[in-house]
């Protein structure tokens, strides 16, 4: 069955949208520490949260979350999650700009998961702190977990479903298992270099022409709205 014309000929985002955030990655790789915040890294999720948990409820110096973050990183981990907001509404309205038509499906994609993984991450080291079960190191590892970065797959998640475009999907769902990876296995290595791979898993996809895709093709539709 033949594709409809408009279809062909609509815009495709998908794959931009992949180099954007491996750029976006790789200019945040010589901060990983406090940007990515890989496993085991002073900047990791549950370390920062704890630090501001207690700073909040005044027990800096009194028990063991003191030691687990300082100022600057807690500053690291806000200009992060802004920063992050602020690239992916930057890419809505360059979308919009270009006749993509994601405006309102990006930003709230993007903000919606900023939201819903600082809240996590809070959360989870907050029942972490009064719970002595077993569970309190998993919520450990939920908060770990819980990075601004996740934004930037769901931005171009987002993209890439609305488009069908499977060549961008492979990529998106790449740098989603590598920044999972790093997120939660404290992996040898500098910082900097765990943040280059998670880059190239973006931007070998993206770099990839649809042709060269095992014989597939990118399958795409107009955008509405």
């Amino acid at each position: 069955m033949s594709l409809n014309p408009s279809a062909v000929n609509a815009p495709r985002f998908g794959r931009a949208l992949l180099a954007l955030t491996a750029a976006a990655t790789i200019a945040a790789s010589p901060f990983a520490a406090d940007t990515l915040g890989p496993a085991g890294s002073r900047g990791s999720g549950h370390a920062v949260a704890a630090y501001g948990l207690a700073m909040l409820s005044h027990d800096v110096g009194h028990n063991d979350w003191a030691f687990q973050g300082t100022t600057a990183d807690g500053l690291g981990w806000a200009v992060t999650y802004l920063a992050v907001g602020l690239f992916c509404s930057a890419v809505a309205v360059w979308l919009r700009r270009r006749g993509g038509g994601y405006l309102g499906r990006v930003l709230t994609a993007a903000w919606g998961t900023l939201l819903l993984c600082a809240g996590l991450s809070v959360g989870a080291v907050w029942f972490a702190e009064g719970d002595s079960t077993f569970l309190a190191p998993l919520a450990l590892h939920v908060a770990d977990l819980c990075s601004p970065w996740w934004a930037c797959v769901a931005t171009t998640g987002v993209v890439a479903w609305s488009e069908r475009n499977a060549a961008a999907a492979r990529g998106v769902l790449a740098y989603a298992v590598v920044l999972a990876v790093l997120l939660l296995v404290p992996l040898p290595g500098p910082d900097a270099v765990k943040a280059l791979v998670l880059a190239a898993s973006a931007a070998g996809p993206a770099l990839v022409t649809p042709r060269q895709w095992a014989g597939q093709t990118e399958r795409v539709r107009p955008a509405t709205g």
